[in-house]
């Protein structure tokens, strides 16, 4: 007699969006709940494209987007993404400038395994948008040898500027550095004899002026890719700088050109 109240439930589930399941699932997550603090977030606004299944968990592709709607007069200064199986919970942040009109970054990610990844973005009123979305994960993203990691420094940085940039409109950028990201995890626990190095931050300069932070996180897959759109007001170079746990630093400049 219960089959079909099943199939109705089936069928229900089947046409609701994943993200309507997954916006109170956050509240599940010790770090993103922290970040959250009292503030009702919205669940509307903020989204997360992921890939349903992933056959290898050291390198998920993600895209995340803003989309709300902001008060005249505020900006949107931070996202940042959290996995919640993973051994560490944030995955990266992104910190944001008025340079950045539109809000949309992709990367690639490590997932230990099938989990849910959130998103939360802040705005300088202290608004808040959170948004969810699970990922099947075949092969774990912490599986890790030892020899794995090999050279564990900064190299080959690498940027592409979109052309034909034009003042006032978004520019894409595509940016990319040689990095084992070791963790310092093996099967998900402390390595006694492995030790933690990560690429830290990148951060993106014109003269003075800050105009993009991304920081990374043992989530962050190996060689850190970030592509994201940076709409200046003026030009001038860009100076790319790639920073570790030790300090040292890596620096790139480019031309931007109206």
């Amino acid at each position: 007699m219960r089959t079909p109240f099943l199939l109705i439930t089936l069928f229900i589930t089947a046409l609701v969006p994943p993200t309507a399941f997954a916006s109170a699932n956050w509240e599940r997550l010790e770090a993103m709940r922290a970040y959250v603090g009292d503030t009702q977030p919205e669940t509307q606004g903020l989204e997360l494209d992921l890939p349903l299944v992933s056959e290898d968990g050291s390198s998920v592709a993600l895209t995340v987007r803003f989309k709300g709607n902001l008060h005249e007069g505020e900006t949107l200064e931070e996202i940042r993404v959290f996995a919640t199986r993973n051994p560490y919970q944030p995955v990266i942040d992104f910190r944001l400038s008025e340079a950045i009109t539109r809000a949309e970054f992709s990367t690639r990610i490590r997932l230990a395994e099938t989990q849910y990844v959130h998103a939360v973005a802040r705005s300088s009123e202290e608004r808040k948008w959170v948004t969810s979305r699970e990922v099947r994960v075949t092969v774990s993203g912490c599986l890790m040898d030892a020899d794995d990691a090999g050279e564990r420094t900064m190299s080959n940085p690498r940027v592409a500027l979109g052309s034909n940039a034009r003042q006032g409109e978004p520019v894409p950028i595509r940016t990319l550095i040689n990095h084992p990201m070791e963790t310092g995890l093996r099967d998900g626990e402390p390595a006694p004899d492995v030790k933690q190095q990560l690429v830290e931050t990148l951060t993106v300069n014109q003269g003075e002026a800050q105009l993009f932070q991304a920081r990374f996180h043992t989530g962050t897959s190996a060689n850190p890719y970030v592509q994201f759109h940076l709409t200046p007001e003026q030009p001038g170079d860009l100076e790319f700088v790639w920073r570790d746990q030790n300090g040292d630093a890596v620096r790139q400049t480019e031309p931007l050109q109206f």
